[in-house]
């Protein structure tokens, strides 16, 4: 029984007590864009964790072509990448936000689902950067 018990709470202890989550539809809401990632420090390579959702289904919608772009007061920090594709709807991207603390921006541009074209559709996010912006 012990064992068992054992089993059930080690999910619990894998999955980062801090980690930081928003989902944000597209802009005509095609789209669910789930950001999520641990605090974030200047200078430190973070990996960005993006699920492409279904917003009808709640789940994950397999070939996503995109791009991102994260900048901060207009000066670009990571991207924009060429237009990528992931099937399997989720990708994580190591990101280096260099440009102190603060509040950066993190675009996102889908562009086809399902090996379809579509119109472009955007999402924002604003990522916090350093302990000093992330109590307000």
């Amino acid at each position: 029984m012990k064992f068992l018990f054992a089993l059930l709470l080690v999910p619990l202890l894998i999955i980062p007590a801090y980690a930081e989550s928003q989902t944000l539809p597209t802009e005509k809401g095609t789209l669910d864009v789930k950001l999520t990632h641990d605090p974030i420090q200047p200078n430190i390579l973070t990996k960005m964790n993006i699920d492409f959702i279904n917003p009808k289904p709640k789940k994950i919608q397999e070939h996503i072509d995109y791009t991102i772009a994260v900048s901060k007061d207009g000066e670009t920090v990571f991207g924009p990448i060429p237009l990528t594709h992931t099937s399997v709807g989720s990708v994580k991207i190591p990101i280096e936000f260099n440009l102190g603390e603060g509040v950066y921006s993190m675009d996102f541009e889908v562009e086809g689902i399902l090996f379809q074209p579509i119109p472009t559709e955007t999402v924002s996010f604003d990522i916090i950067v350093g302990e000093a912006h992330a109590q307000t």
